[in-house]
């Protein structure tokens, strides 16, 4: 029901306008996010919009939890995300942290479930190279955990580690690198 009223919500709102990019902030499908999940869910429940726009997802602490113990997760099968900087960007090789282009926005999509999130860590070394390489006018970042937050998920006492983590060490690469959003 909550995905239905999300596509309705939103197709109410953008009307007859093109939705030129979805971002998917993880979480996507449900609450394990596994395959028959993701189909129901969202393949199913958004087929209309997915005929016209590519998704660009990031992954989500649900996404996760249909993980196997040598750590593969449908999500990892599911889309196809340009880990050669096939859509613009530095080449990161992995689908956990990527970077695309539309138009004159370059999108760079982090990893904030599970890769480092370490200063030094592979993530933190490819955003470098990725923001030293744009040439856009415009920089978004996204990713799943909020890196300031109030509420049920406060980014400053939940305990949730991702998003201090975020905030303390990608955050000021983002922002000495000119991202915009």
């Amino acid at each position: 029901l909550n995905q239905r009223l999300t596509r309705d919500a939103y197709t109410n709102y953008a009307g007859s306008r093109h939705t030129d990019v979805w971002l998917a902030l993880g979480d996507n499908a449900c609450t394990y996010n596994t395959d028959q999940e993701y189909q129901t869910f969202f393949f199913d429940v958004f087929a209309e919009l997915l005929q016209q726009t590519a998704i660009w997802p990031t992954i989500g602490n649900h996404e996760i939890w249909s993980a196997t113990t040598n750590g593969w997760f449908p999500y990892l099968d599911i889309f196809s995300l340009p880990t050669n900087g096939e859509a613009g960007g530095v080449a990161s090789g992995t689908k956990a942290y990527y970077a695309f282009d539309y138009a004159n926005v370059h999108f760079i999509c982090l990893d904030s479930t599970t890769e480092s999130r370490a200063t030094n860590g592979p993530m933190a070394n490819w955003l470098r190279a990725d923001l030293a390489a744009i040439t856009n006018q415009w920089i978004i970042a996204y990713w799943h955990h909020p890196s300031y937050s109030f509420g049920f998920h406060s980014s400053d006492d939940s305990g949730e580690v991702e998003m201090t983590e975020m905030r303390r060490n990608i955050l000021p690469i983002l922002e000495a690198g000119g991202v915009d959003l």
